[in-house]
């Protein structure tokens, strides 16, 4: 078995984005213990979506817990003004129930707080990553519509040094395309990557799919639908491009399995 090869499937990001049926995902736990590189290259695509998730973590609110200490310290202030009065062993009991009681209810409106913020920043950031992602559920669950077999995945060769690094899954029913960019080299600002899909081994009638900017790693991105499709390839544009491809910046290419 050619480990390098199969690592360079997609099968690692497809396992970790739960794209695997349930036998392919035994075979792979089982290769994962045979191949160190493997496994290595498996636990890399999961500490890169942890890493999105530790980026966006909110800590508490500044201050909050000199507030708290604060309103701690004057109990004994309180206890003070209580024992002027004649005291009794059930009147004892009951400050002490009373200032624990406000201790507590410090504590717990503290984590209400904190988890409320939390919450809401946790939320604004799902939003922002689902609007960037455009193809992305939530930050820890991501997933991809494309399963069964009706769907094609496609591993991108490169052409050139340097090229950039993605799979195509393209569901032949939906026609929706899908791109997995595992590492998308930065381009200079006037320019930008484009798909294109490629109709006709001998003619090859490219119908572009979209563009896109580089500098992005280990994200999915939705691409323009394709209907009929014998190849994907990736070509650098001038920013917008309204034309054809650029076939001598033909960057990455490969061939569908309907062929």
């Amino acid at each position: 078995m050619n480990i390098k090869e199969y690592i360079s499937s997609g099968v690692v990001e497809s396992y970790v984005l739960g794209l695997l049926s349930a036998q392919e995902r035994f075979e792979f736990e089982q290769y994962c213990e045979t191949y160190p590189e493997l496994r290595a290259a498996r636990e890399s695509f999961e500490q890169a979506i942890e890493k999105l998730a530790m980026e966006n973590a909110v800590h508490p609110p500044t201050g909050i817990k000199e507030r708290i200490l604060s309103a701690i310290e004057q109990k004994p202030q309180t206890s003070k003004i209580i024992s002027m009065e004649p005291t009794t062993p059930r009147k004892s009991g009951f400050s002490w129930l009373a200032a624990a009681s406000i201790i507590l209810f410090l504590v717990a409106g503290y984590f209400a707080y904190t988890f409320y913020n939390q919450n809401k920043e946790l939320k604004k950031s799902n939003e922002e990553i689902t609007a960037k992602l455009n193809s992305v559920d939530s930050l820890l669950n991501q997933r991809m519509p494309l399963e069964g077999d009706n769907v094609t995945v496609v591993n991108m060769v490169a052409l050139k040094p340097n090229a950039p690094s993605a799979n195509i899954y393209w569901d032949t029913t939906s026609a929706s395309v899908y791109m997995l960019v595992k590492n998308m080299p930065k381009l200079a600002s006037d320019k930008q990557y484009q798909l294109w899909s490629l109709i006709d081994s001998n003619g090859l009638k490219p119908t572009s799919l979209g563009l896109f900017d580089g500098g992005q790693e280990k994200v999915i991105i939705k691409m323009n639908n394709a209907q009929k499709a014998d190849a994907f390839a990736i070509t650098i544009e001038k920013r917008g491009n309204t034309e054809g491809p650029d076939l001598g910046q033909l960057q990455n290419m490969g061939k569908t399995k309907l062929q």
